[in-house]
């Protein structure tokens, strides 16, 4: 027997006005992705895919802890429909990012924020 959960938290609670990609996006998307000869899923072979979410994916050009420039790249999450694997793709090779430049952010370091005081 299933219990209902009282807490339960719905989609619809955390983000109430979130629409999704739309259709007409998704379509750009496939399109440009086809037209570059995208294809089958690199882990078990399905052409099913379905169009998930934008995504910023957070950049740095070194490896430290506390890098003081950092990078976004504007990005398209892809989901196989029969096992899963989600690919990412650049928007801005495809076309789709109307932003040909990917926001950059100087944060200073601490120790940078304490020479500049």
């Amino acid at each position: 027997m299933e219990i209902p959960c009282p807490d339960a938290v719905t989609t619809e609670d955390i983000m109430p006005t979130y629409k999704g990609i739309s259709t007409s996006d998704k379509h750009r998307i496939f399109d440009a992705l086809r037209a570059r000869g995208a294809g089958s899923c690199p882990r078990c072979q399905d052409s099913q895919w379905t169009v998930s979410e934008y995504s910023m994916i957070e950049v740095q050009a070194t490896m430290a802890r506390h890098p003081s420039e950092t990078t976004t790249i504007p990005s398209i999450m892809i989901v196989c429909e029969h096992c899963g694997f989600i690919a990412q793709h650049a928007l801005q090779p495809l076309g789709i990012w109307p932003d040909r430049t990917a926001g950059v952010s100087h944060t200073k370091s601490p120790s940078e924020r304490v020479a500049n005081a």
